[in-house]
């Protein structure tokens, strides 16, 4: 199954099944500039996201939601009912439709392992105005391993190869013109679930990992994995880091 088969399959009920985490959101609200902002939420999905970041930004703030995915762009207008000025946009994280040093905010929250992260920040680069801030929400490959689906479900770590680890950041910031890395915040949070409560996420394929099997293996894997469970209750720790770049106040300036 390809990414694109697979968010138009899990479009429908992808808000159902994965988990949104408001405390970054809050964070990168408090580290924006005072006053109207305008910004790019990159591989928005349905916007769950979105909708949290528009709804604390000042008024007249201008937010774009962005995504390849025709389906999950389709499920964010559907939620949307007008209710927050959120402007979807069909686009890829590689090659944005907007002017050059026209945003003041670039966010992408648990979708940028899916980039071309040269070309991705390449791109941040050019449409941020100096002093302009990107923030990637995501996990790195060793927090992955330490969730639930890391140690329980087989395979799921090793196949999962796209994510990047906080150096690996470092050095594709460094790779690229105009921008700085300026650190990372690291997020924790105790998470309760069932085993037939993950078993609907596995099945959903809630996760892009899930295409990386093929349909047997995902049935196999699943089953595998609730058995190994310890117990019909299952706790664990999810990490995630928050990683603040900045577009340096000096970019464009001959000298």
């Amino acid at each position: 199954m390809t990414l694109s088969d697979h968010f138009a399959q899990v479009a429908g009920v992808y808000e159902s099944l994965r988990t949104t985490d408001e405390a970054p959101v809050r964070m990168i609200a408090q580290l924006l500039p005072d006053g109207p902002v305008s910004g790019v939420d990159v591989g928005c999905g349905t916007g769950r996201y979105s909708r949290l970041l528009r709804a604390l930004l000042p008024e007249g703030s201008l937010l774009v939601a962005s995504d390849v995915s025709a389906a999950m762009l389709a499920e964010l207008q559907a939620s949307n009912h007008g209710r927050l000025a959120l402007v979807p946009l069909r686009s890829t994280a590689e090659d944005l439709p907007i002017r050059t040093g026209s945003l003041d905010l670039v966010t992408s929250f648990n979708s940028v392992h899916h980039f071309d992260l040269g070309r991705f920040l390449g791109e941040v680069a050019r449409g941020l105005r100096p002093d302009g801030q990107l923030f990637v929400y995501t996990r790195s490959p060793e927090q992955n391993a330490r969730t639930v689906w890391g140690r329980y479900f087989p395979g799921f770590a090793e196949r999962e190869r796209r994510l990047h680890s906080e150096r690996a950041f470092r050095d594709a910031v460094r790779q690229v013109g105009d921008l700085v890395f300026e650190g990372t915040r690291t997020f924790s949070y105790q998470r309760v679930s069932t085993r037939e409560r993950l078993r609907a996420q596995a099945e959903g394929r809630h996760y892009s990992t899930f295409c990386l099997y093929q349909p047997e293996e995902l049935a196999a894997a699943t089953d595998a994995f609730v058995a190994s469970l310890p117990g019909p209750e299952v706790s664990w720790v999810d990490e995630y880091l928050l990683v603040v770049v900045r577009r340096s106040r000096h970019a464009g300036r001959e000298g």
